[in-house]
């Protein structure tokens, strides 16, 4: 199902990223803003995303996924991050103007989405096996209707913006100070719940599926550095 972390007062610490790698293990990858650019770096481990952190410094808020295969091959091009453009590259290292972004689930629907414009000119090459998924197509179709689509779907998304905002999209729990699209990695931990109609709310990760499900078919966007400042 893969997860995707927010951190937005301190940097994540080696231990808070092992569970998260161990139960989502087919690649890691993360996203920063800097000088105007967003830097990302995907196909990497654990161990590599504390050596990002510690040696960039990255200004918070940033993104970190870590991918588990469920739509696309188990290789290193389609680890997340992809780039919001009209190539959404599958480039391992990279600095871009544009968005970046990260997904949390399974899209079921991508390839009737991505059909219609399948023969226009700038269509991004490869073949649709090995070089597409859920969540390129995803970012293909942020890109191609500015982000619009992305209100009639319920998918966990998260953008890391060319202004060096982070949008989130769909139901996510907080956890000392934390955003996760999920914490399936995580046995009992005390979280915080965000939606668009119920704002915060406190629980603990056993009960939330049932008592919570109606999260689940909301769609909600937080602009972490607005609207989370302060919690």
């Amino acid at each position: 199902m893969c997860v995707i972390l927010v951190p937005t007062k301190e940097h994540p610490t080696a231990a808070e990223l092992a569970p998260a790698e161990s139960t989502n293990p087919h690649g890691a990858g993360i996203a920063w803003y800097k000088n105007g650019e967003v830097s990302y770096e995907k196909a990497i481990d654990a161990a590599k995303v504390m050596e990002i952190i510690e040696k960039e410094k990255p200004t918070l808020p940033y993104i970190i996924h870590f991918r588990i295969a469920s739509v696309g091959e188990v290789c290193p091009k389609l680890t997340h991050p992809f780039p919001m453009d009209k190539k959404v590259a599958l480039t391992i290292k990279d600095k871009t103007k544009n968005p970046v972004l990260f997904h949390n689930g399974t899209w079921s629907d991508w390839k009737q989405s991505i059909m219609p414009f399948s023969g226009e000119a700038d269509f991004p090459e490869g073949p649709l096996q090995e070089d597409w998924s859920d969540s390129r197509a995803l970012a293909y179709m942020a890109y191609k209707t500015k982000k619009g689509f992305l209100k009639f779907i319920n998918e966990k998304i998260a953008i890391m913006e060319n202004t060096g905002e982070v949008n989130l999209y769909g139901s996510w729990q907080k956890h000392e100070d934390i955003w996760y699209s999920n914490l399936n990695h995580v046995r009992t931990r005390k979280t915080y719940y965000w939606d668009d109609v119920d704002d915060y709310n406190m629980g603990y990760g056993t009960g939330y599926y049932s008592s919570r499900d109606k999260q689940y078919k909301m769609w909600s966007q937080q602009n972490i550095r607005d609207r989370v400042k302060g919690s």
